[in-house]
């Protein structure tokens, strides 16, 4: 089933990977980050090619956050890629996630 969730972008990502924005083609991996310090549920998002600092990662109250985190801990892999999208019309574009349960 095909998923969309704003990503919580990762203010240190671009000074890590040496990237000014997020290129058209990306294709993330979408995995545990057990290296957060803040959250011990956090589900980090990588950018393909970026492996040791995540892009972002799902907010906390994420509706599909749940779901996320039972295929990952029943050893599932998910993949997916970035989009930018406005909901209205002149509306500054946020980035999300879309990938597959």
């Amino acid at each position: 089933m095909r998923r969309i969730s704003n990503l919580a972008f990762n203010q240190e990502f671009p000074e890590a990977s040496g990237l000014s924005g997020i290129p058209a083609d990306n294709q993330v991996r979408i995995a545990r980050d057990t290296g957060n310090l803040y959250d011990r549920d956090a589900v980090g998002i990588w950018l393909g090619g970026h492996p040791k600092t995540p892009i972002g990662w799902l907010y906390r109250k994420d509706g599909n956050r749940d779901a996320v985190l039972q295929k990952l801990d029943a050893g599932g892999e998910i993949t997916g890629h970035i989009e930018q999208r406005s909901r209205r019309k002149g509306e500054k574009p946020r980035k999300v996630v879309v990938f597959w349960l």
